[in-house]
């Protein structure tokens, strides 16, 4: 008789003696026994007695007061589709230790089962399904609604995870005031644009008790300092925005009050001239197209009345006229954003006129543009810096 043969005999009986052995008889099987026992069961072919006979033994073990016995049995069913379903629907709702193996990769659990494994368990247990491979959307939506701060954690992490943008609308909701989880969906997931703006403006505001802050800007200076970093939080999202998205986070801004004039100053000075036409845009209640059109062949006099209607102060009319010329001069048609080289050459140029007593320019405007001045520069020099160093690390 061949080794395979006489090691068939021996499982056989193995299983045969166990499944017959009465109450008052010791079962006292080690992890290791219940291991052989489940990998012997996968084994099997599917509906043969051997496997039949493997599922019963796998079956009373579940009864098992270790532990241990119950949790190798799951560390070695987890990831299979041809398990018994009763066992692994069993041990998935065992203790945390013995259900976790199967709760993170088990094939066999429907979406309805691991919602409602969800909905009743720890947060281990919620945390261990949010990790999952390919989980599907109902239950990533599941998750997003109840879960724990662990398991959305867990869920924007996971890579492989189906999420839809209302889930991840939900995530934000109900963690804004967490920075750490809102810069983890900042940073791994795609959020509708306006999302992230109240995300970032979320965490810019937890800015005012920063201990840099407090250390480094002075308390007169704090509110204009945390104004600043909402402005330059909008306009890095413009320059990130696609044509479709734009005009939508402008409605956006405007409904919550935060298209402002200073924020359009300071769009014009860093080249965002995309994000000032589709402002103005909606502000003046014209289509975009034409607006862009108008920037660049109407006379002056024309320019200042749809700034007018706009509705943006008479004394900022002046700065805004001279920057779309100096923009026209450039050849800038307002569908594309200028580089930061460029940028800084129109604020230069635009400081240059409005410091010139002739033109009448407000002193409040001016100041501003001294601002946004030296905020374009430092711009230019970390990109300068940044580019160099990757030359060099490129050279090397």
């Amino acid at each position: 008789m061949s080794s395979d043969t006489w090691e068939d005999c021996f499982t056989a009986m193995t299983v045969h003696d166990f499944l017959h052995q009465t109450d008052n008889q010791a079962r006292a099987l080690d992890i290791q026994a219940a291991q052989e026992f489940a990998e012997s069961c996968l084994a099997a072919d599917p509906g043969t007695q051997e496997w039949k006979s493997m599922a019963a033994a796998l079956t009373i073990l579940l009864d098992d007061p270790s532990r241990g016995v119950r949790k190798a049995i799951s560390k070695v069913l987890a990831s299979s589709a041809h398990a018994p379903g009763h066992v692994v629907r069993c041990l998935a709702g065992d203790v945390d230790e013995v259900a976790i193996p199967i709760l993170e990769a088990s094939p066999i659990l429907s979406e309805a089962e691991l919602v409602d494994f969800l909905a009743t368990g720890s947060d281990a247990v919620q945390s261990a399904i949010a990790g999952r491979a390919d989980l599907p959307a109902s239950v990533s939506a599941a998750i997003c609604e109840v879960g724990c701060e662990a398991a959305c954690r867990k869920l924007i992490q996971n890579t492989g995870a189906q999420v839809l943008q209302s889930s991840l609308l939900r995530i934000a909701q109900r963690f804004e005031n967490h920075p750490d989880i809102c810069d983890q969906l900042l940073r791994t997931r795609d959020l509708p644009l306006s999302t992230r703006y109240h995300l970032l403006m979320r965490l810019a505001e937890n800015l005012d008790d920063h201990p840099i802050v407090l250390e480094r800007v002075p308390e007169h200076q704090r509110q204009t300092f945390l104004s600043d970093a909402e402005d330059k939080v909008v306009l890095r999202l413009a320059l990130e925005a696609g044509s479709e998205e734009l005009p939508d986070f402008v409605e956006h801004l405007r409904e919550s009050g935060k298209l402002t004039t200073r924020l359009l100053l300071r769009a014009v000075c860093c080249g965002r001239l995309r994000f000032f036409a589709a402002a103005l845009a909606n502000l003046g209640r014209v289509p975009l197209p034409r607006l862009c059109k108008l920037l660049l062949t109407v006379r002056r006099s024309a320019l200042q009345a749809i700034l007018r209607k706009a509705g943006l102060p008479l004394r900022s009319h002046q700065a805004f006229l001279l920057a779309i010329d100096i923009a026209r001069q450039a050849e800038a048609d307002f569908t594309y954003d200028l580089g930061l080289d460029e940028a800084r050459m129109l604020t230069e140029a635009l400081l240059e006129e409005m410091q010139d007593g002739a033109l009448g320019a407000d002193e409040d405007v001016t100041a501003f543009l001294r601002r946004f001045a030296i905020d374009v520069a430092r711009l230019e020099a970390r990109l300068l810096v940044k580019n160099s160093r990757i030359a060099i690390t490129s050279a090397a």
